[in-house]
């Protein structure tokens, strides 16, 4: 009986052993593994950083570009504002003004009427 206790004990060593080594080896390895890939992962937020830093960069570039673009543009609305205006103006003068040229020829022709007749009143006179 101590025999088969003791042949028990020596396997459970030996397994003990085998599976302290296979467990130091995995635990190695998976080590190895996760610590690479903790690096692959950390590399990797590092160029993504860097990108989006340069696209922040660019998209600041490309604002202040539009930004060029559109204060030129907005003048010119404000120049086409002004001109819309203007020529509202103009339209709304020259409204006002056709009544008056009318009334003005119509002076003029009753001026020459009246003129013909105080002429011809003096030549009825002479």
């Amino acid at each position: 009986m101590s025999m088969l206790i003791n042949q028990m004990l020596g396997c459970l060593i030996i397994a003990a052993g085998i599976g302290g080594v296979v467990g130091w080896l995995l635990r190695n390895v998976s080590a190895g593994t996760v610590t690479q890939q903790l690096a692959d992962v950390t590399a990797m937020m590092h160029l993504k950083e860097q990108m989006l830093e340069k696209a922040r960069r660019e998209l600041r570039e490309a604002a202040s570009k539009l930004q060029a673009i559109e204060s030129p543009v907005t003048a010119l609305q404000e120049v086409e504002l002004q001109k819309d205006e203007r020529d509202r103006r103009i339209r709304e003068l020259e409204q006002l003004h056709q009544p008056l040229r009318k009334q003005a020829e119509d002076n003029e022709t009753l001026e020459a009427a009246y003129t013909q007749a105080v002429a011809q009143q003096i030549d009825k006179a002479a």
